[in-house]
Parts: C-alpha cells; structure tokens; sequence
C-alpha cells in the first residue's frame, strides 16, 4: 500500500506463552498430561470478545489449519444497502481440535453454517463466528457460511460510491490489513494463504474485476453471472472484488494484458498513455531485476472515489486514489508521484503478493522494499531524471520528521494485534525503511542486493516469509553477517546526527573527522556508508571539486582519505543522499552556505543545504523571523524546480507557525504581508504556464490574506485578472473558493453555489464542504463538528474527513478553543470504535495550538490512565510534542526580542 528497538520483554513472554499453547494443542489425545495442558491453555489462548485479531490467537489458529481454500459466491446490486454471499472454506486441521474454531467475519449477519453439507450450531459476536470443535474432527472439511453484510461507506470492505454526476454506482474492495473479512467470512490473517473461487451476480452493465480475469459470463434478465476460475494461491488481505460500469482502456505489456478502469464521469481526465508507458516501463524493470517473471497473468489498476489510501496491491487488481487524476495540466512532479505509485505498487506484485510477510511485524519491510524498489525503477528505466531528489524531498523527509517523534519507534517491532498494525502505516514503516534499504546496496554491493532479492522470492515464492528469511539471502548473496547491521538498523529507534570537522594548510585539508551523536532517549550509534562533498568558489560559482565516499561508526571517524584534498569552504557530509542521517554543518560552511546558497552549480546541493536551513528553524536554532528574512531575500533567483518546492512548502509552514507563536502584531503582519507579497510575484513572474508558476499559485492559496490578495483571488476565480500562462482547473479554482471562505471575503457563500452549478461533482461537493468547514464562523464550526461527532452514520468518510482537515487553521485558534470541550467529550465514544479511518479523523480535530493551555489539553488526555486507541493515542503524542516545538519556537523568538 501506498498509505524496534530492542524487544522487550513482555514479547518474549507472550512468545513462550504461545509456544506452550501451540505445544499442547498438537498433543495427541489420549496423553493425561498432554490433556491437562491442553485444557489449562485452552482457556489462555481463547479469543476475547472483541473486533480485530491477536498475534497471540492468529499463531494457534495457524496451527489448528494445515491449509484452506475458498470458493465465494456474491451478490450485489445498484439500490440495495447490502450484499449476500455464501462462502465454502475448504479447511484441512492438522489434528483434532482442543478448542472452539473462529472465523473472522466483522460487522454482517449470519443465516447459517455447516460442515460438510450438515448444519452445525455456531456463535456470532458481530466480530467473529465460532464453532465448537466437536463439529470438526481432524482431517478435511468444507465448511459453508451463508450470510449478509452492509456495503462500506468508509473505504474498508466492500465500498459503495454513487456518482451524484450521473447516479452510477461503483463499488470497490480494501482489506490491508484486516477488512477482508468484511467482504466475506475466513481465516483473515496473512500467513493463511489460499486460492480462490469466484462467482458474481451483478447488474447486467457492470464490469466486475478481480485477482484473474472471468472465464465465462453468463446472462439473466437484468443481471449477469460471472465466474472466475480458481486463483493462485495469496493471502486474503490482496484478494479484491471491483464492480460497476467502468471506463475500461486496454493495452498490453510484453504479453501480459493490461486494463486501466475509471468511472465514466471521471474518465475525460484521465491520461491513459501516461499509465501505460509507466507500467510498462515498471515490469520491463521489474522482471528483469527480480530474474521472476510476473506471477499473477494479467494486469488491471482501477482508479477508484473515496479511497483511504494513495493506492493498494491487491493481487493482479490494483486500486489508486482518484487524487492521482488531475482535472487539469499535471506537473512533472505530479506525473513522477503517479509512475512513482504505479511502479510501488506493481514491485508488490513480487514482494508482499507473491511472498508474504508471515505477520504483520513485518509489515515495514513490505512498504519499505516497494517504497525503494519504485524509485530505483524511476532513477534506471524511466524518462525521471531526478528521482532522487524527489525521495529526498519528499519519502526521506517524512522519514527523518517521524524519527523526531515522540512515537518513533523501530523498523522492526512487535505488533501484538491488527490494531497496531493500522497504526504503523507511518513514516518509519515506508520512509525510514526504504531509505534504509536505499542504503544498503552502497553497503553491500548494488549487484549483491540484486541476486540476494531474486533469490528470496524465487526460495519463497507462494509462501510466507520473515524478516531472517530476507536478510539471509542478501547475506548469503554479499558473503556478509547482517546480524550487526540489523540490530543497529532495524531494532533500535532514534535519529542518528553526523557532522564534519576539519583543519587546512595551504588551501589543503590537513585532518578531517566526523562525528556522530545520538538523542539522550535512542543512544545507538550506527555504522554506515556516506559521502563527502567539497564545495569551493570558482569565480561566481561555488564547484564541487571532490566527492569522498566514507565508512563511518561509532561517536568519531578519522578521515585519513580526505588529507591533500582541497580545502573545502562549503563541506556537506551526505553529498547525493547516500546516508540516513540529520546533518550539522560546521561554522565555515553554515557561513559560506549563508552567503552562496544562488552560486552552488549542484540543484542537489542546493536543496539539501536549504532543507537543513528548515531544520535550524524546527529545532529552534534559528529564529523564525531571521528564516523567513533569508528566503525573501534569497529565493526568488531559485529556478530548480524541486528547490521551488521545498522553498515554497516551507514557507507556507512558516506563515502558519507565525500565527501561532508569540510576538508583536505588528512585527507578524509585517512578516506575513511580505511573505504574502513574495509569493505573488514569485507567482506573476513564473515561467507562463510552468510548473513553478502551478507550485507558487498553491503556495499563495496557503498565505493569501490581506484585502488586496483575498481581491486578486476573487478577480483570478471570476476571470477578471489574468495572470499569464496561469489555467484555473477545478481543483485550483475551489482552492480560491476556501480562501475566500476561509477569510469571510466577498461573496463566500455564493462563489460555492455558482461552482457547484457548474460542477457538481464529487469532487466539488467534498471541497465545497471544506469551503464550508473552514468558516470562522460559531455555525459552520458547530454544524461540522456535531455531523462528526454525532451523525457520522448519515456521512461518507471522505466528506467528514474534509470537513475535520478544514476545520481549524492555524490562525483560527479560538474557534478552536470554543469547541474543545465538545471534542474531548466526544473521545471515549471515538476511542470506542472499530473503524481506524475514523479515529484518524476525529485526531484531525486536535490543531497545532502553540500555547500551554493546547500542550495541557492534549496532555490531560493522554495522562487520565484511559486505553487509547493505538492510532489516537499516537496522533495525540504527535501533537503534544508539535505543541511543545511550536513553544520552543516561539521562546527563541521571545528570547531573540529581548536580548
């Protein structure tokens, strides 16, 4: 999907505590002391009365079935608010069961159940079903579950969308990591793999796609029943069942077919050769790199509405968010973000589909490995030349943030139950990860890692697979012990900082070191390869004229490689981004950087060094004011487009971090304003039609706020200003629309109802909710919040979801403050629920507040004793500790003033 320190333990204990239960459940019968264990860990292991699913129960319930497979037959339709379906679970037990068996089935109603065409008593919870072992005598049985389940309108299971353009109805499936068993009822647990038979009855114009293509359809009335022959064998969380009358375009990638699928009203959006030339490049990449040919026959991707995600892997059926559609002119780095999650996707047709983590713990590795291999596809076979950069400024950025947190965690980490692994779907797991795994190739041999990952998945392919299975081959393939590596990579948390020291003589260096530190809380120093970077004036340029690669560990490194090179006046000791690791630059460079940051030849260079300028500021080591000072005064010469990005990006977190920390109005309108008029210019002196121009325009939209910039916003959105080359799609004209809301400007309430007339899409009706939400109004703020908090049944998730993300803007903290009470009395019913998305959501409530009062609201939540759940509770760390930063911030500045 495109959404650990060193083991405790209590891990070890829950281990040995299953061990002994699996042990006694393989007991044969007839042993009394095999009996009584039996009995005594019987009731240990039993499921509790709860939605998701234990690490502790999916490892005995693994061993109770030898092997599964499923034949699902399912109906469904246009008006109706739910599907049927009748599930047949070839199961095969390794022994006589000793305890009750349950199978997954959340949130549907159950007609009956049998064994081997006989009816059996059974038990539903509305989480699970259970069947008392009795029933199920050792060997092979087909168990049959006939049953019914509401259509999801959260993303999750089967999603309902109906197109409020047209009235078409589309549905679509997303499982990872355990909504499978919303669809149907089985094992749902990754290392349960099985094949799977499908049979739909489904309106008469509707497509209906899945894991291999139909091998008949058959018709009746106004319905058609299609079948699809037996799958290969996969876990259910990648099992997928797509439906409605689809925009279908057809293509073909060196004999394996290809589909594109796109609602109808979204398909004169859509650009078709992009996808194609994208997957195409992907596979003739990908097959070749991983010496397997591709597994799965053909290929479909269907671009699906409401989607949680920005796209997942189901096996030979991927879904993308409709985000990747623009309905305008897509930027380069638009275009690279679409290829980027076609090729991170289709890498898990290999790694995730055809071999499998055994449980979630190694979920991380899932991401990571795809979040890497895509972009090492983009860097070799695609028309991207800065792919790189794009990971730095975007995937390792994430990355180095989340490492900061307060729930940082391990790569590697126990996750005792499926909640959990909801909640690892975080920088750590996909940006850490992959820049770890981005690392390794410089580590142990670009052609090594190769041969060590095609041997994994040939070894493995159809099973499951751990972390040791993974690190055992690229060993073996390098002739390398990885154990050192691992412990220092994959088990312990915490952000490593390098910085180089050096001394010259003759305008030669004559000693260099770099040292290395580490947070008080996350001590371990890490050994890894880096490069150095030696950056001089020549002229009216600032050259690199060396580059030094380096191994480095431990609190201090020697360089003797770098004595006799030129003395550097800019030295930056990750030169090209081959390390994981926050930079310090030394005083000279820090200096000259300040002085030459527009005469450095290298655009690379140029964005790292302007990303570790940001950094100074989040660390509250550069004053706010004195940042913003250096980017009005040096940025507007930048013309690479991703340094653009970062600038920009950046400047927008500053305008709202000024409205927040503490200091003299008129010194923060001062700063504002000049912020808001750079960036206008920056917009009306934009290459006509460039994707700088596109990139300043949202920027704009982010900071706009006086009466002459909320004026030329009116004036751009009704066609009464032109600023050349600049094309309002209608994304871009609803970002106008909020800003005009969201500063209560002009005809607000009518700008919404005139694009709505003219567009009344999805799409347009969720941003006119946003434009809505954002009001600083008592109404609009009481209205949102009580359709979220008390009537989220009558709502889709993607319209409570914009509605949450607009509601408090930085500069609308006593909007805020009105409302909180309402919020945090609305927690124990949110902590309650078993919809992740949701309680995402809700955490949206909780703004950036930098003032004591904000750090001790969210603190009072998280210090009352109270279980959260592991999604909140995270969200709500993450924002106490931003709370925190933003008052360090704020002091720096107060500091600053004083002094």
């Amino acid at each position: 999907m495109n959404k650990t320190g060193k083991i405790a333990a209590p891990k070890f204990a829950a281990t040995l505590l299953c061990s002994a239960i699996l042990a006694a459940c393989s007991q044969e019968p007839g042993n009394q002391q095999a009996t009584e264990s039996s009995t005594a860990t019987a009731a240990a292991a039993a499921r509790t009365d709860a939605p998701g699913l234990s690490e502790t129960y999916a490892k005995l319930r693994k061993q109770q079935i030898a092997a599964v497979n499923y034949e699902l037959s399912v109906t469904i339709d246009k008006t109706g608010g739910s599907f049927s379906g009748q599930l047949i679970a070839d199961t095969q037990f390794n022994g006589q069961l000793q305890q009750p068996l349950t199978i997954d089935f959340a949130g549907g109603s159950v007609d009956s159940v049998s064994v081997d065409d006989k009816e059996v008593p059974f038990e539903y919870n509305g989480h699970f079903i259970t069947i008392a072992p009795e029933h199920l005598q050792r060997g092979e049985h087909a168990i049959a579950v006939n049953y019914q389940h509401p259509y999801s309108t959260n993303g999750s299971g089967l999603h309902r969308f109906e197109d409020p353009e047209d009235g078409e109805v589309y549905m679509y499936t997303d499982f990872e990591p355990y909504d499978a068993n919303r669809l149907f009822p089985h094992f749902d647990q990754p290392n349960l793999k099985a094949h799977y038979t499908l049979n739909v009855t489904a309106p008469k114009d509707w497509t209906i796609v899945s894991s291999v293509r139909e091998d008949r359809i058959e018709k009746d009335g106004e319905v058609n029943h299609w079948h699809f022959p037996q799958s290969k064998k996969f876990s259910s969380y990648i099992f997928s069942l797509h439906a409605g009358p689809f925009h279908v375009w057809e293509d073909d990638a060196d004999g394996i077919p290809l589909r594109l699928m796109a609602r109808q009203t979204l398909a004169q959006y859509v650009k078709p050769d992009d996808w194609f030339t994208f997957t195409k490049q992907s596979f003739e990449f990908f097959q070749q790199y991983f010496e397997v040919d591709y597994p799965f026959v053909k290929y479909d991707q269907v671009i699906v509405p409401d989607f949680n995600a920005g796209a997942m892997e189901n096996v030979a059926a991927v879904t993308f968010n409709e985000g990747y559609v623009s309905r305008g002119e897509k930027t380069q780095a638009q275009r690279m973000r679409l290829a980027n999650v076609i090729a991170h996707e289709m890498a898990h047709m290999w790694f995730g589909d055809l071999v499998t983590m055994n449980w979630w713990d190694d979920l991380w590795l899932n991401e990571s490995f795809a979040t890497y291999m895509a972009n090492l596809a983009l860097a070799e076979n695609s028309e991207f030349n800065n792919t790189w950069e794009n990971f730095y400024l975007g995937t390792k950025q994430w990355a180095y943030h989340s490492d900061q947190l307060p729930t940082t965690h391990a790569i590697q980490l126990p996750v005792k139950n499926t909640d959990e692994a909801f909640a690892n779907f975080d920088g750590i797991t996909y940006g850490k990860g992959g820049s770890i795994l981005k690392q390794l190739p410089y580590y142990l041999g670009k052609e090594e890692f190769r041969k060590g990952v095609s041997n994994y998945l040939k070894d493995l392919s159809y099973k499951n697979s751990t972390l040791d299975d993974f690190m055992g081959h690229l060993g073996k393939a390098a002739g390398k012990d990885l154990d050192q590596w691992q412990q220092q990579w994959l088990y312990q948390a915490g952000l490593n900082t390098i910085e180089a020291s050096f001394q010259c003589e003759n305008d030669k260096v004559t000693s260099l070191t770099l040292t290395q530190s580490a947070p008080e809380e996350y001590p371990t120093l890490r050994e890894q390869r880096t490069q150095l970077g030696f950056y001089r004036m020549d002229g009216n340029s600032m050259q690199r004229v060396a580059t030094l690669p380096v191994m480095y560990s431990g609190a201090s490194t020697k360089v003797a490689e770098a004595v006799g090179q030129p003395c550097p006046q800019i030295l930056y000791p990750n030169e090209g981004d081959w390390a994981f690791a926050k930079i310090n630059l030394d005083a000279v460079s820090v200096d000259n950087m300040s002085n030459h940051i527009n005469d450095i030849e290298q655009p690379f260079a140029r964005l790292m060094l302007w990303q570790s300028l940001y950094d100074s500021v989040y660390d509250a080591k550069l004053p706010l004011d004195q940042y913003v000072s250096f980017v009005l005064s040096n940025a507007g010469d930048e013309r690479d487009i991703n340094v653009v990005r970062l600038v920009s990006r950046h400047l927008g977190y500053a305008y709202g971090y000024l409205n927040q920390v503490a200091m003299e109005d008129a010194k923060r309108d001062e700063l504002q304003l000049a912020i808001e008029n750079f960036v206008w210019d920056r917009l009306q002196q934009a290459e006509a039609g460039s994707d700088a121009q596109k990139t300043w325009f949202a920027t704009f939209t982010g900071v706009a706020h006086s009466d002459d910039a909320l004026a030329n916003a009116k004036q751009l959105l009704r066609g009464e200003l032109n600023v050349d080359g600049l094309k309002l799609d209608p994304d871009m004209r609803w970002d106008l629309i909020a800003l005009q809301n969201q500063h209560l400007y002009g005809d607000y309430e009518q700008a919404i109802e005139r694009e709505l007339a003219k567009d009344n899409s999805d799409r347009s009706q969720l941003q006119a909710i946003a434009a809505e939400a954002i009001r600083p109004l008592p109404e609009a703020k009481s209205k949102w919040l009580e359709n979220i908090l008390q009537h989220r049944d009558n709502f889709k998730l993607a319209q409570l979801k914009y509605a949450a993300y607009s509601l408090f803007p930085t500069e609308q903290g006593d909007q805020f403050e009105a409302n909180v009470e309402r919020i945090v009395a609305a927690l124990d019913d949110v902590n309650a629920s078993d919809a992740p998305e949701f309680v995402g959501t809700y955490a949206k409530l909780f703004p950036l507040n930098c003032s004591e009062k904000g750090l001790q609201q969210v603190s009072e939540i998280l210090d009352s004793g109270k279980e959260l759940n592991p999604l909140l509770e995270k969200a709500l760390k993450n924002r106490r500790h931003e709370n925190q930063r933003c008052l360090t911030m704020s002091a720096l500045l107060s500091g600053q003033n004083k002094g």
